[in-house]
């Protein structure tokens, strides 16, 4: 059986030999850096292997992409036995020093992540390679057109150096290509305007005051793709359903700057096709069981016979979605059919639905809170295991850990089927932990506390519970304020919380008086459904007014003792029932805030002031384009007093400062007297109107309009007797402190002196309202 084998083998052999040429040998000519096995490992012929010119050729272009080589010649020749490959080559220099030179726009970092994002290995003791550097160029122009240094140029000179290559690369950014006009050939304006389409751009914008600001000025060819397909869903909004939108052209226009500079600037010219102009004919809804037809189609906000607009379409289809997520069907499928009819210019639509079947939450995890404890985030998400996943019960629990303030959630949780039963959905959920605990030791000036010096010790998070706990020393030279509190946010483990503050303070109104106070808070708040919330506070609180200015009509009518100095004690109940989204309480970017206030002070709870007090706050930030953010604020307050003994004056109502009316000092609006002096009101409102650029997490522009004013007994709000304030504000956000700084510069339109001056710059610390 052995004989037989070896026999097989052998004539298996001869005819290998006989049919087939064989490499014999394998020449190397013309190294001297690259090693004959560092050669050999980079092809796959061998010797004794079979001859083939196609794996030949193969070997050749891997050699050739190594960039180890000038010039390579392949020889093939027959020799006894089979074949000898001769390669003939010719080295690539080395390359023995990179000389970078750049400006502070582009620098020598930004390059090298670009070239290892490109796998291209430029670096002393690499290979000079005329390909490679011609792709090395490509990539640092790519760059400079990312950067939008569109007239940018880059050089690269190649030096002898050692028996080497020295190269010297030069980058001149040039000033950014800024697009002064864009327009659109072939648009018909009768039914859309220019304007219209060219908002619907949020990454190329004609250069203007807002849009130099955001950079959104400045040429980005990445997003260009993105705003075409802007203009094309706006020519859709207006009917025009066909509407083709060509590739832009671009040239260039002397433009005149927002500064009032002349500059070459891009002109942008896509050109568009609107085609006919389409208005809906019907909505037919099919596939629903579990939602009457009539009530998704309320949700389609097009009426038969109007101008067909797709964003409305898809708005529409968008809270069917929400619709089906909140009762469970998670997996709901919704798709638009349109059919057109080109003749009459109509548009039926009909929206197919497919339910499919109940989803439930299955796992829920939470990752990255490493100090605060799992419970206290799962008290707060309104999902539970087990039950219905409700896809708004989802947002809501996002937007509640933001108010909550110990985590937040940046991107959106990650959602997947359950391997094992598909009608289950697992949850995994990354929070990132805030500033849990902050100690600081400041030095400061606000409008409120003067100059300021002050230590403190704070957490929102007191041993990963969620617990508050505050130890304020603050002394200024208005100002002294020394307080202790503790919060436990769930008592019993109720959604409810409870805790106190003790406190000593001093405050000093110059030119008017001095009040001293001692006391106490008992504070109760629980939710009572999502949003809606309320508290419950008890105060006790000895106060001592001194150094009043007696030359203050403080009131003619009342009885003058209670506007002199001298001691008084307040104990009063502050029952509060509130309303708010408001996302978070530093960073505010959508939401709204309701918030009603009564303060019922003496009567059965003792004490010497006797009143009434009612406050009523609305709050309301609008989300816009590119993160800006819209804000508004509005708050009236009134008193009324009981009893024998009139209200004092440190307890009516003064506007002014970084609270209120931004460009007046504190207490410096309301009623006065004959002398000029305010003596406070018993009723005020204000509003307040903010118009938020962010340009960092940490840095935002705010352009703001404050107005208001404060009146006493007996004279009615007019609109004709405010103060107003409008201007800008920068806020810098310090994170170790977690709160912002302020600094407001404001024009004031009426004066409250003939001779004080209109503009007024301010400085102060803390949100300006949320």
């Amino acid at each position: 059986m052995r004989k037989i084998s070896l026999i097989i083998l052998l004539i298996y052999i001869s005819t290998f030999l006989l049919s087939s040429d064989v490499i014999r040998r394998i020449v190397i000519e013309g190294n001297k850096k690259v090693s004959k096995d560092t050669f050999l490992f980079y092809i796959k012929s061998k010797i004794g292997g079979e001859y083939t010119p196609d794996q030949l050729k193969k070997d050749f272009k891997t050699l050739w992409d190594t960039g180890f080589f000038k010039d390579i010649k392949l020889n093939v020749s027959d020799i006894q036995g089979g074949k000898e490959v001769k390669f003939l080559v010719e080295e690539n220099p080395l390359i023995t020093a990179i000389e970078y030179k750049t400006g502070k726009k582009i620098k020598q970092d930004d390059i090298e992540d670009k070239l290892q994002e490109s796998s291209v290995v430029l670096a002393p003791f690499s290979y000079h390679n005329p390909s490679k550097i011609k792709k090395v160029e490509k990539i640092i122009k790519d760059l400079l057109l990312e950067k939008s240094y569109n007239d940018g140029k880059v050089e690269i000179k190649e030096r002898p150096d050692k028996g080497g290559v020295k190269l010297e690369i030069t980058v001149v950014t040039g000033p950014k290509t800024r697009i002064g006009r864009i327009d659109f050939p072939g648009l018909d304006t009768k039914y859309i305007s220019q304007g219209f389409i060219r908002r619907g751009m949020k990454n190329n914008k004609v250069h203007g005051f807002l849009s130099s600001i955001s950079s959104k000025d400045v040429y980005n060819r990445e997003k260009m793709e993105e705003d075409l397909k802007s203009v094309k869903s706006r020519l859709q909004q207006k009917g025009f359903i066909e509407a083709k939108v060509g590739r832009p052209v671009f040239s260039r226009v002397n433009r005149m700057t927002f500064l009032g500079k002349f500059q070459k600037m891009m002109k942008i010219s896509i050109p568009v096709d609107q085609g006919p102009r389409y208005t809906l004919g019907k909505i037919e809804i099919e596939g629903n069981k579990i939602i009457k037809p009539g009530f998704l189609k309320s949700m389609i906000k097009i009426n038969s016979g109007e101008v067909y607009n797709i964003k409305k379409r898809n708005d529409g289809i968008e809270e069917i979605q929400k619709v089906y997520g909140s009762i469970g069907y998670f997996y709901a499928q919704i798709a638009p059919d349109e059919n057109l009819d080109p003749v009459k210019k109509i548009v039926d639509l009909v929206i197919r639905i497919k339910e499919n079947d109940v989803a439930y939450v299955g796992k829920l995890e939470f990752t990255g809170n490493t100090f605060t404890k799992d419970k206290v985030i799962r008290r707060e998400w309104m999902l539970r295991e087990g039950r219905r996943f409700n896809t708004q019960a989802l947002e809501s629990s996002i937007r509640r850990m933001k108010q909550l303030g110990l985590v937040t959630i940046e991107k959106m949780p990650e959602i997947k089927p359950d391997a094992d039963d598909p009608q289950k959905i697992n949850m995994m959920v990354d929070v990132q932990e805030m500033n849990r605990q902050m100690i600081n030791f400041n030095v400061g000036y606000s409008g409120y506390d003067g100059w300021f010096i002050g230590l403190g010790y704070s957490t929102q998070n007191f041993l990963g519970l969620g617990e508050s706990f505050t130890l304020n020393l603050q002394s200024g030279t208005r100002t002294k304020n020394y307080r202790l509190g503790f919060t436990e946010p769930h008592l019993f483990h109720l959604p409810a919380s409870f805790g106190f503050d003790v406190f000593k303070q001093s405050f000093s109104y110059p030119g008017y008086y001095t009040r001293e106070g001692t006391g106490f808070n008992l504070m109760s708040s629980f939710r009572f459904w999502r949003f809606w919330g309320a508290s419950f506070v008890y105060s006790f609180e000895d106060i001592s007014i001194s150094d009043v200015n007696e030359d203050i009509n403080w009131s003619s009518s009342y009885t003058f003792y209670y506007y002199t100095e001298g001691k008084r004690v307040i104990s009063s109940i502050t029952p509060t029932i509130y309303y708010s989204t408001v996302d978070s309480p530093i960073f505010p970017s959508s939401g709204t805030k309701y918030l009603l206030n009564y303060r019922y002070s003496g009567g059965f709870l003792g004490g010497d002031i006797h009143m009434h007090k009612l406050k009523f706050e609305f709050v309301k930030f609008i989300p816009l384009w590119n993160k800006h953010t819209f804000g508004m604020h509005a708050v009236y307050q009134t008193l009324v007093e009981f009893g024998e003994n009139p209200v004092p004056f440190y307890e009516k109502f003064y506007l002014g400062g970084e609270r209120s009316i931004r460009g007046f000092d504190i207490m410096r609006l309301g009623p006065r007297d004959e002398n000029g002096y305010v003596f406070g009101g018993t009723k005020a409102f204000f509003m307040n109107f903010e118009y938020q650029i962010p340009l960092t997490k940490e840095f935002s522009f705010n352009f703001f309009y404050d107005i208001g004013n404060a009146y006493d007994k007996g004279y009615p709000i007019s609109l004709n007797d405010v103060y107003s304030s409008a201007g800008l504000e920068l806020k810098i956000f310090i994170p170790m402190l977690n709160v912002p700084f302020r600094l407001i510069f404001a024009y004031n339109p009426r004066s409250l002196n003939i001779d004080d001056s209109s503009f007024a710059f301010k400085f102060a610390v803390g949100p300006s309202f949320y």
